[in-house]
C-alpha cells in the first residue's frame, strides 16, 4: 500500500511530523482503540481521521504504517481493508480541508480531520 500527499496536504502537515514527541495515527472511526469517540460511530459510515499523539502513548492496536514524505502514519491492521492500494491526502483549497483518496474507490473520507491528543492527561482536545 502507498499513501501519497499533495504538495499542499504536505505543507499543512508538516508541522505535525515536525515534534519528535508525537505520532501521527490515521484513525478509522469503528469505535474501537483508546481514542474512540464513543460506540456511535459506525463502520458504516467509513471515515478516517488523523490523530496525534504523545509517541509515550501505548498506540499498540496501530500495528502498521504507511510512510510518506513526512514520515510515518500508523494504523490497526485491521482497517486495511477500508482502504486503497494506492491513496492520497489531498488539501482542499477553498476550505483548507484535507481529504482522503484512493485510485479506485475515489474518496474515502471526504472531511479528514485533524485531532490533536498530545495533551490528554488534561483532557484537552484541539481540532486543527
Amino acid at each position: 500500500m502507498k499513501l501519497s500527499l499533495t504538495p499542499e496536504a504536505a505543507s499543512k502537515l508538516a508541522p505535525l511530523f515536525d515534534d519528535p514527541t508525537s505520532i501521527v495515527l490515521l484513525d478509522y472511526g469503528d469505535g474501537n482503540g483508546f481514542l474512540a469517540e464513543g460506540k456511535t460511530e459506525c463502520t458504516l459510515n467509513q471515515a478516517f481521521r488523523i490523530l496525534i499523539v504523545h509517541k509515550d502513548c501505548d498506540f499498540h492496536e496501530y500495528n502498521q504504517h504507511l510512510a510518506t514524505s513526512l514520515g510515518n502514519f500508523y494504523y490497526k491492521d485491521y482497517t486495511k481493508m477500508f482502504m486503497d492500494d494506492e491513496m492520497t491526502i489531498k488539501l482542499n483549497p477553498h476550505d483548507q480541508q484535507l481529504s482522503l483518496h484512493g485510485k479506485y474507490r475515489g474518496v474515502i473520507t471526504a472531511n479528514l480531520k485533524i485531532l490533536d491528543y498530545r495533551n490528554q492527561e488534561n483532557n484537552n482536545r484541539y481540532h486543527l
